[in-house]
């Protein structure tokens, strides 16, 4: 499987360690990269969000998974679930946009929106949230001990 995180704005160096050591984990199986697009220079949250829109849609590729706090919440299993109902060798990408949120446009295009949580998290924090989630799911789905419930 060919997975891509897209994310507005470059990560922090507080969770750049852990990230790391959870992307080489998900190397092992999958090819996973982030890709860091920029952020809006532009001053009206309006603008910023149609500035991002263009970067984020020119991007993606069709199918996309949006993260969005209108999303729909899934637990970790139905993270897995959703990897394994995968065909042959998929690309999928997933979206985290910027500190101004994304364009309705962005939203119309996703495939699947979801959640990561009611709360409103940083994007670095978020970032690393959905990285842990992917491997977690990864982890069901072949058995690994690392997913205890």
């Amino acid at each position: 499987m060919n997975l891509r995180l897209l994310v507005v704005g470059k990560a922090g160096k507080d969770f750049r360690d852990y990230e790391s050591s959870l992307c080489k984990r998900l190397q092992g199986s999958h090819q996973f990269d982030i890709m860091e697009l920029p952020e809006s220079r532009a001053k009206q949250v309006s603008q910023i969000k149609q500035e991002e829109a263009k970067t984020i849609l020119k991007t993606a590729r069709p199918g996309f998974v949006l993260f969005d706090e209108k999303g729909k919440a899934l637990s970790s299993m139905q993270w897995a679930d959703f990897f394994e109902q995968q065909t042959g060798n998929a690309s999928i990408d997933f979206i985290i946009g910027g500190a101004a949120g994304v364009s309705d446009e962005v939203r119309q295009q996703a495939a699947h929106i979801w959640s990561l949580s009611k709360l409103t998290l940083p994007h670095q924090l978020a970032r690393v949230f959905v990285v842990e989630q992917l491997y977690r799911a990864f982890s069901i789905i072949q058995g690994h001990p690392y997913h205890k419930v």
